[in-house]
């Protein structure tokens, strides 16, 4: 597991290095923010918690039908995300995912976003589980499981209350469908839904310093 994370951030660091400097050779700090959701699969209770950099800003208009057009904003993320939910009798899935976040930003606050990327997944068996050696006798397996290959995609929606009210953090539903594999030779699918907020601890302090 532990080379599987450093393989991911080790990808995802050079680009968040070079996206965060823009073309006046200035590095924007406060483009950051932290996460924390409820996390559930199906009825199953979790948790996730994660950190995601902003790459790129857009500024445009959509057209709305009988309106004309409105203002939106469109934004890139990289995200880097700790989650884990538990089933009960069944396993506890403890999985790392690091996601491309395309949101979209419109004048009221409404937020938008997809999402998509890789992972890794360690789940811990919900009984005692034991194995028998060569001789017949039986012991006891701790911290018993499986490690898989992962690949998360994900929409969402939520209000950015930095837009209207000027706070820093904004709230967001997200549903995600995960994919492990291989499991049983074949690929296991379940859908999580997330709860969370997201927080700009920096937000209101934000400056520019040449990089």
């Amino acid at each position: 597991m532990s080379r599987t994370v450093l393989i991911i951030f080790a990808a995802l660091f050079p680009v968040y290095c070079h996206a965060q400097s823009d073309s006046t050779g200035k590095l924007n700090t406060c483009e950051y923010n932290l996460k924390l959701g409820y996390n559930s699969s199906l009825i199953f209770p979790g948790i996730s918690t994660g950190i995601e950099f902003h790459l790129c800003k857009m500024d445009s208009m959509i057209s709305v039908r009988h309106s004309g057009s409105k203002p939106l904003t469109r934004n890139r993320f990289i995200s880097a995300n700790l989650n884990w939910y538990h089933h009960p009798a069944f396993h506890d899935n403890l999985y790392l995912t690091a996601e491309w976040v395309m949101r979209r930003t419109r004048k009221n606050g409404f937020i938008s976003e997809f999402s998509f990327g890789p992972g890794f997944s360690r789940t811990f068996l919900g009984g005692t589980t034991y194995i028998i050696n060569g001789s017949g006798d039986v012991s006891v397996v701790k911290l018993a499981g499986y490690s898989y290959a992962l690949l998360t995609v994900g929409e969402g929606f939520g209000i950015d209350f930095s837009v209207k009210k000027h706070l820093p953090f904004s709230a967001v539903a997200k549903m995600n469908l995960i994919t492990m594999f291989p499991y049983n030779s074949s690929f296991y699918f379940r859908p999580v839904l997330e709860l969370g907020i997201r927080y700009n601890p920096l937000h209101g302090k934000c400056k520019l310093f040449k990089n």
